[in-house]
């Protein structure tokens, strides 16, 4: 489950294949979002190949203990259908169903996995399969005003790399992305993109692909710069050496 959560948090598409081959199914929107009042939502599977597909959806819920990802199958929203054939150049409407309406007490985090299945009529192969998988947030958001995040960071050191710790103290998700940190002057970039996310209530820890060494910075603060949900801010960091 912990390497199905870092699959998941590495970005929207995640390719279990090898070789020449191109994803050709595209999903709209790139985010689901239910208000407490809505008994469901609906997204769309887009395919823009030449040839007639299938995929597989399913819903986990969606929490984050221990600084990590934490991804459990449930029932509390179905997918209808739930295996999807979409013609060549074509689009089919999933139907995004809750099981229990009613409204929620905090924000509910989701995340869909939408599989490309192989064709029926594939030739069986002893090699891997190409597959792709795509995975897509969704939030059920709690009656009233939705709030914000209130994201907390720091800098802690393990065997010599850097993590980041993200703290979200806020009743709303946070969506951390083009995150660079700065120190005495200097700035490091971290991610260009999507780094992941924090959400309400939680908290996130990301490994960095940085020495500690790569932030010395001789009793100077250091500061993120982070777009978080579409708006750019600029942060303390506290560093435990």
């Amino acid at each position: 489950m912990r390497a199905l959560a870092r699959i998941i948090s590495s970005g929207l598409l995640t390719i279990y294949c090898a070789g020449t081959f191109a994803a050709s199914l595209e999903i709209t929107p790139v985010t689901v979002e239910l208000e407490a009042s809505q008994n469901g939502q609906v997204f769309t599977l887009h395919n823009n190949g030449t040839e007639a597909l299938s995929a597989q959806i399913r819903v986990y819920s969606w929490n984050q203990e221990d600084g990590d990802d934490q991804l459990t199958l449930t029932r509390d929203l179905i997918a209808s259908p739930p295996i999807a054939q979409v013609a060549a150049g074509g689009e089919q409407i999933v139907r995004l169903v809750r099981a229990h309406p009613g409204g929620p007490t905090q924000e509910m985090a989701y995340r869909l996995f939408i599989d490309e299945l192989p064709p029926p009529n594939a030739a069986p192969s002893t090699g891997i399969q190409f597959r792709f998988r795509y995975s897509v947030p969704v939030f059920l958001y709690a009656p009233g005003e939705r709030g914000a995040p209130d994201t907390h960071w720091s800098l802690e050191t393990h065997e010599g790399k850097l993590l980041l710790r993200v703290r979200n103290s806020g009743s709303l998700h946070a969506r951390l992305s083009d995150v660079s940190l700065s120190v005495g002057g200097n700035t490091v970039p971290v991610r260009a993109g999507l780094l992941g996310y924090a959400l309400a209530g939680r908290e996130r820890v990301f490994p960095l692909a940085l020495s500690a060494s790569a932030l010395r910075n001789d009793g100077a603060s250091v500061q993120a710069t982070v777009n978080i949900n579409g708006k750019t801010s600029t942060v303390p960091v506290s560093y435990a050496h």
